[in-house]
């Protein structure tokens, strides 16, 4: 090691991953002092920074995980990302462009059974209740208790 270098120690990447998470989510929440307007289709007792603080907030509650465990955790040796991760991008990356066509809960039903196959869990006792209960959750919770609408996508405009 070069002189003036031997106690020194790269930090951990999960702390230097907090660290810019919580970055980005102080960032965003700086961004949501400018909201002015309420769109229409959440303006139903929701102000308009409440789901981007509130996802910010757990965004920034990772962070904090993530430096947490980085701080006392032991340097894993780095290894090559799996071309799995980049698959599930962009699994994900067609997400909102399925909300726009097939509508928001159809969306999280399929997303919900996606990924676990796509990650290879094949135990059909724990997807199927996932699928189906994740977007009967966000139902309850958010268009009857929130009364928050949610876009019904393109398909549901066939039938009505």
């Amino acid at each position: 090691m070069a002189a003036g270098h031997e106690g020194r120690r790269r930090p951990h990447p999960d702390t230097i991953a907090g660290i810019v998470l919580l970055l980005v989510s102080a960032a965003g929440f700086w961004l949501s002092t400018g909201f002015r307007e309420v769109p229409p289709m959440l303006s139903q007792n929701v102000p308009p920074t409440f789901f981007p603080r509130l996802v910010l907030g757990l965004i920034a509650a990772g962070g904090i995980g993530l430096i947490a465990g980085g701080l006392r955790g032991a340097r894993a040796e780095m290894s090559r990302i799996r071309p799995l991760v980049f698959v599930t991008a962009g699994f994900v990356v067609l997400v909102p462009f399925s909300i726009l066509l097939l509508g928001t809960l159809a969306t999280i039903f399929l997303v919900s059974l996606g990924l676990p196959l796509l990650w290879n869990e094949r135990r059909l006792k724990f997807i199927v209740p996932l699928a189906l209960g994740m977007p009967a959750a966000v139902y309850v919770v958010f268009s009857i208790a929130l009364e928050v609408r949610f876009p019904a996508g393109l398909v549901a405009t066939l039938f009505t």
